[in-house]
C-alpha cells in the first residue's frame, strides 16, 4: 500500500501516521513546507512522478477566525489545494479520503446532522471546506469525505487547557455552542478501518457519541485530571470573534466512535 498523506504534521496527522507504521504501509508524509498543495504546477509535476494506491488528504487551513480575516488564503488551501490533490486521485484512478468539518452546517438544527442533510456554512472556513468537498466529488467517485467535530489531540485544545491550568486557576468558557468533542486517535483508527475494509465510498460523519458545550468539555478536562480550576460560563456575545460559530453542530455518526467522555478520559490517562 503506497499512500500520500497531506498535512501529516497537523493534529490528525500526528495521530494517524503511527497507525500507518503499525500497519506496515508505505506512505509519503508531507506538509506545506515540502509540498505546497496550492501550487498547481508543483502538484502536476509530482503527480507525473509518483505511483500511489491511496490518498489521505488532511491538509487544510483550519483557523476559523483567521479564515474570516484572510478568505483568499482559506479558499486557496481548502478549495484550490483540495482540487489539486483530487486531480492526482483522478489521474491515478485511486481512492481519496478527505477530512472535512461540522462547520459546513449552519447550526440551526435541533437534532444531530446526518450526512445527507443540506449544508449551509455561516463562516469562511465552513464555506471553503464545503468547496473542497465539492471538488472531491467532481473529480472522482472513489472518495471518502469524513466530517468531524471539535477535534483534539497532540498540541490541541485539551493540551492547551492542561498547560493553562499550570498558570491560572480561573477560566471563562462560552456556553452557547453544542458539538461533539472528538479525539484524533479515534478518528485515525476509523480511517484505518475504512481503508482496510474497503468500506463503501461516500460521506461519513465521524465524531464521538454524545454531545457537550465547550463549558461541559472544559470542566471534564480538569475533573479527569483533578486540576483545581474554576470554570465559569460566558455568552459568546461577551466574547466577540471574527467568525460566526454554528450554535448546534452535533453530527449523527451512528455511534461509530465511543462516548466523548470515555475517549477524553482515555486520552488524558496518557498525559502526565
Amino acid at each position: 500500500m503506497r499512500i500520500l498523506v497531506t498535512g501529516a504534521t497537523g493534529l490528525l496527522g500526528k495521530s494517524l501516521c503511527p497507525l500507518l507504521d503499525r500497519e506496515g504501509w508505505q506512505y509519503w508524509a508531507c506538509n506545506s513546507k515540502i509540498f505546497d498543495i496550492t501550487n498547481t504546477k508543483m502538484v502536476n509535476e509530482i503527480m507525473n512522478k509518483i505511483s500511489l494506491d491511496f490518498i489521505i488528504h488532511l491538509a487544510g487551513f483550519t483557523n476559523i477566525d483567521q479564515a474570516e480575516d484572510n478568505p483568499k488564503k482559506a479558499f486557496d488551501v481548502n478549495a484550490l489545494g483540495t482540487k489539486n490533490i483530487a486531480s492526482i486521485a483522478k489521474k491515478h484512478n485511486i481512492p481519496i479520503l478527505y477530512v472535512s468539518t461540522d462547520n459546513v452546517f449552519d447550526g440551526k438544527s435541533n437534532t444531530p446532522y446526518k450526512p445527507s442533510d443540506a449544508t449551509n456554512p455561516i463562516n469562511v472556513y465552513g464555506k471553503s471546506k464545503l468547496e473542497g468537498e465539492r471538488e472531491i466529488i467532481k473529480a472522482t467517485k472513489k472518495f471518502y469525505i469524513l466530517r468531524t467535530s471539535w477535534l483534539y489531540g497532540q498540541g490541541g485544545y485539551v493540551d492547551a487547557m492542561l498547560t493553562f491550568s499550570n498558570f491560572r486557576k480561573e477560566i471563562s468558557i462560552v456556553n452557547d455552542q453544542i458539538g461533539c468533542p472528538t479525539c484524533a486517535d479515534d478518528v485515525s483508527e476509523k480511517i484505518i478501518e475504512l481503508i482496510k475494509t474497503n468500506a463503501p465510498y461516500g460521506i461519513y460523519h465521524v465524531s464521538s457519541s454524545g454531545s457537550a458545550s465547550w463549558l461541559d468539555f472544559t470542566k471534564k478536562i480538569f475533573e479527569f485530571k483533578k486540576r483545581n480550576v474554576e470554570v465559569s460560563a460566558i455568552d459568546k456575545s461577551d466574547f466577540p470573534r471574527p467568525a460566526k460559530r454554528p450554535r448546534y453542530c452535533v453530527l449523527d455518526s451512528r455511534d461509530i466512535l465511543p462516548d466523548w467522555k470515555n475517549s477524553l478520559e482515555k486520552y488524558l490517562a496518557s498525559k502526565n
